[in-house]
């Protein structure tokens, strides 16, 4: 291969920014004779150095982190012919190094290296080097990993290898100022092959971003903007959130704003739209909870600057890599993905109590299909919760990313404050799942999740029978962890003969922080304290809690129900109003009675909750009615005959 197969004087022209700048088209194709690791495989900020080769000159490259699979593929390796797409030149303490943004792949078998390179620092100085120029030799691929500058053990200290440890050659040694004199060294800033940003600042790609520079712009879209949230710790506590920031090279970053930067920039910001952003500081992004590509995260202050940019299309709304639902069957739990899907259902905004902060968060559970033919139970947290009833009616398509895949009955998926979703996304694939909608409106699938999410009543091929609880050791497979069951079944006892009936006394606020929920008790002066509240109030709530036993063709077994389900088993009843037609009415014991005869041997779908807990110091199975459904003659025994003919 001859050495006019690379572009001649191109890694003069990357050094010295001349053709960079207002120059796009400047591609230039290199020789990558040698590829360095400078972190362990297994960091999660794996990082990989170049030296680049036009044929007379090399200078030190920084792979950008999205490059990496490249390296792990085999594609880029020593003596690799690479074009240079997109680059940026940082100046570090003297020691130009070009990060590589973009790069395509010309030769796939790398050959030979391509003349005898020398560094370039040596012929431009204005300074006689006090060692001449010397060519590269091929045992520069026996120097360590680290790209340290050691010398290796056979190679003597007096040689003329230009990797060896003299100050004056040695790419990976001390920094040394490689154009002489101070007047020719190039501004520390980088100089960005970029648009500018509306205020006329040099954009910096997200992808080119490195814990070398101090002082950088980027331009990106609000992909996802978190909820605010409360911390606190030895140091102190305030409020926080976090968004994902896309940018027109396709990578994403988190960033985070604590407190002052809260107040401030929370209110200005809005999803989908692009804004400019300058004086963040850089981390090492922590893989655990970030689901973005770069390697970094960025945290904003109040003295950060932040600009509403011009929207010129160049930023994707977001980056997908959608799968279907039907493959989240083999899918590991706590992978996120990203999926594409008509929202079948919505369901009711609840509420649970956080172990760790001990405050209420509200959620909602959603159902999604797609054209796998393939439901899932999503569950969507925090303030976003509290749009599902309003936004997600109508059976919109909705884009997910990042969605956390669970276990946790069956198979299902959560949206956190790290997900984003998006109603009609503008995608291709939007047209085929709309087309497949229409046409078919999801029926016929089947469902990856037990118990009934949103409401959806469980098919005939998800039911088992409640022989199943004890035949299938349910409960007892991780104690973490409760196993679901589907079945039809009738009531063939139900509990009403609790001391006082078969409720509880709750707190009569409706509002935060007890929102009905937490038991009260009544003081010697009558009147109802609530703990949770630190309130004392003239009267409670009360709310059903009671037992009873469901039988079919297979055994019998103690359920819980709860309020919410109690009133389906009664027709909408509320626990007060049974409460003071007993206390109050001629007949009222005699109603509150045939209350519960009359939802006796009545048939019902239940889905239920089946854990091991103990109680009073002995474990116990508990089965617990999570939702329930009449019965529905005239589809129960289509599904029967359907079942049936299958048998033929």
């Amino acid at each position: 291969m001859e050495i006019m197969s690379l572009t001649p004087g191109a890694i003069e022209r990357l050094v010295t920014l001349e053709g960079k700048q207002n120059d796009p088209s400047f591609m230039p194709t290199l020789q990558v004779i040698k590829v360095i690791p400078v972190s362990g495989a297994n960091s999660s900020n794996e990082r990989f150095r170049t030296i680049l080769s036009d044929g007379k000159h090399f200078v030190q490259g920084m792979l950008a982190t999205q490059q990496n699979q490249l390296i792990h593929s085999k594609q880029v390796m020593d003596n690799t012919i690479i074009k240079l797409n997109d680059f940026m030149n940082n100046n570090v303490k003297g020691k130009i190094v070009i990060i590589v943004l973009g790069l395509e792949v010309i030769n796939k078998d790398p050959g030979e290296k391509i003349g005898m390179p020398v560094e370039l620092g040596n012929v431009m100085s204005n300074t006689p080097s006090a060692t001449p120029p010397q060519p590269m030799y091929n045992n520069v691929n026996k120097y360590n990993s680290s790209g340290a500058g050691q010398k290796p053990d056979n190679v003597s200290s007096n040689n003329n290898n230009s990797y060896n440890n003299k100050p004056s050659s040695n790419p990976y040694g001390q920094a040394q100022n490689r154009y002489g004199s101070s007047q020719n060294k190039t501004s520390a800033a980088p100089v960005m092959r970029q648009s500018t940003s509306a205020t006329g600042q040099p954009i910096t790609p997200i992808a080119g971003l490195n814990m070398y520079q101090n002082r950088w712009t980027i331009k990106a879209r609000v992909t996802n903007k978190g909820d605010i949230r409360s911390w606190s710790n030895a140091k102190g506590e305030g409020t926080l959130f976090s968004m994902s920031l896309l940018d027109s090279s396709g990578t994403d970053i988190r960033a985070t704003m604590f407190k002052e930067a809260v107040e401030k920039f929370h209110g200005m910001l809005e999803e989908d739209k692009v804004y400019s952003f300058s004086g963040g500081r850089l981390k090492v992004a922590n893989a655990q909870y970030n689901t973005c590509k770069s390697g970094f995260e960025i945290t904003f202050d109040q003295n950060s600057e932040i600009r509403l940019d011009n929207d010129s299309g160049d930023i994707q709304q977001q980056i997908y890599e959608f799968v279907k639902i039907a493959a989240l069957e083999q899918t590991d739990p706590n992978t996120n993905v990203d999926l594409l899907a008509v929202v079948k259902s919505v369901g009711p905004v609840t509420t649970i109590i956080s172990k760790k902060t001990g405050n209420e968060i509200p959620k909602a559970e959603i159902v999604l299909v797609d054209d796998s033919g393939t439901e899932v139970n999503c569950t969507v947290w925090g303030d976003r919760s509290q749009k599902v009833q309003t936004e997600y009616q109508g059976n919109p398509i909705l884009a997910l990313r990042q969605v956390r895949v669970s276990d946790f009955g069956g198979r299902s998926v959560s949206a956190g404050g790290g997900s984003s979703m998006t109603i009609d996304p503008r995608v291709p694939e939007l047209a085929v799942i709309r087309e497949w909608w229409n046409r078919t409106k999801g029926e016929g699938g089947r469902s990856l999740s037990a118990g009934t999410g949103a409401g959806r009543f469980p098919t005939f091929e998800e039911r088992k029978n409640i022989a199943a609880i004890k035949g299938e050791a349910l409960g007892t497979h991780n104690p973490d962890k409760p196993d679901w069951l589907s079945f039809k079944g009738t009531f063939s006892f139900i509990k009403s003969d609790k001391e006082g009936g078969a409720w509880y006394t709750a707190c009569p606020n409706a509002e935060e922080p007890c929102k009905n929920r937490y038991k009260v008790e009544q003081s010697s002066d009558g009147a109802w304290f609530c703990e949770r509240c630190n309130r004392s109030y003239d009267t409670c709530k009360r709310k059903f809690i009671f037992s009873a036993t469901v039988v079919d063709d297979s055994s019998t077994s103690w359920v819980s129900l709860f309020d919410d389900q109690a009133k389906i088993l009664f027709g909408g009843v509320e626990a007060d109003n049974v409460y003071k037609q007993r206390e109050e009415g001629n007949n009222g014991l005699e109603e509150y009675n045939a209350l519960f005869t009359k939802a006796s041997f009545t048939d019902w779908v239940f889905n239920c909750k089946v854990k091991q807990e103990m109680v009073q110091e002995e474990l116990r199975i508990k089965t617990t009615v999570y939702s329930m459904h009449p019965m529905d003659y005239a589809a129960e025994g289509k599904s029967l005959l359907t079942e049936i003919l299958k048998m033929e």
